[in-house]
């Protein structure tokens, strides 16, 4: 996942895309031979239940199709989780009383989630294209023009935040943020994405209440992705 979590860049070194190109085609290779024994021999779990699946017409899913969905979840629902568990985890050491808060407030965990989703979100820009002619912040957009738009810089508003730039896991509306898009983009495992954030952060903390970032930590050179490549921690005092 780490290694192929650039392909959603633009403007990759050569070096990089040859990295990427070849954990892409890694997994490729692995996950046909997956399906293949999760077709003779499936489980309780969701590949199996894709792998089984059938219209009313008794057709399932293409190979092609499989292997989509199967990427899919793996971008959505694991890569973009584990740089919230490390983000909430950094955030929580850089703001000890808002730790301390929480400790003494559990009920406020599912709001601070949202503060971690807002403040540093996984995902920091997407890109949309433009479906009529408009104009927006005094800008002409044609039809047709692709944009980015940078959800990040959106959840520091100051018109929708007060005191954006502070992490507060109390802030009221703090679930306003757009780390999930919105509309019709609107993250379909945003519910289970919450829930991870919060049983994830709060075990870690519950389990080592002392725990310790260390030096060392670095983020990842992805642009779209937003996480640590490396956090090392020390789990009690």
């Amino acid at each position: 996942g780490s290694a192929a979590a650039p392909s959603l860049d633009l403007g990759l070194s050569w070096q990089t895309y040859q990295q990427v190109e070849n954990a892409l085609s890694d997994f490729e290779a692995w996950l046909a031979d997956h399906l293949e024994s999760v077709r003779r021999n499936p489980g309780d779990n969701l590949l199996s239940q894709l792998v089984t699946a059938r219209d009313d017409d008794g057709k399932g899913l293409s190979e092609t199709e499989l292997r989509a969905i199967a990427g899919l979840v793996l971008a959505t629902g694991f890569e973009t989780t584990v740089n919230l568990l490390g983000n909430g985890i950094a955030l929580l050491h850089e703001h000890p009383s808002q730790l301390r808060r929480l400790q003494a407030d559990p009920g406020l965990w599912p709001n601070a989630v949202d503060e971690v989703l807002r403040i540093d979100p996984p995902v920091l820009l997407t890109g949309r294209m433009v479906a009529r002619d408009t104009t927006f912040a005094g800008v002409d957009v044609k039809a047709g023009a692709l944009v980015t738009t940078l959800l990040a810089g959106a959840n520091r508003d100051p018109e929708v935040f007060t005191d954006p730039d502070t992490f507060d896991v109390a802030r009221e509306n703090a679930a306003d943020h757009v780390s999930f898009s919105s509309g019709r983009h609107y993250c379909l495992g945003a519910a289970l994405a919450r829930m991870e954030g919060e049983v994830g952060l709060r075990a870690i903390f519950d389990a080592f209440p002392d725990l310790r970032v260390l030096p060392g930590a670095s983020r990842r050179t992805t642009r779209i992705l937003r996480g640590y490549a490396v956090l090392p921690a020390r789990l009690s005092s």
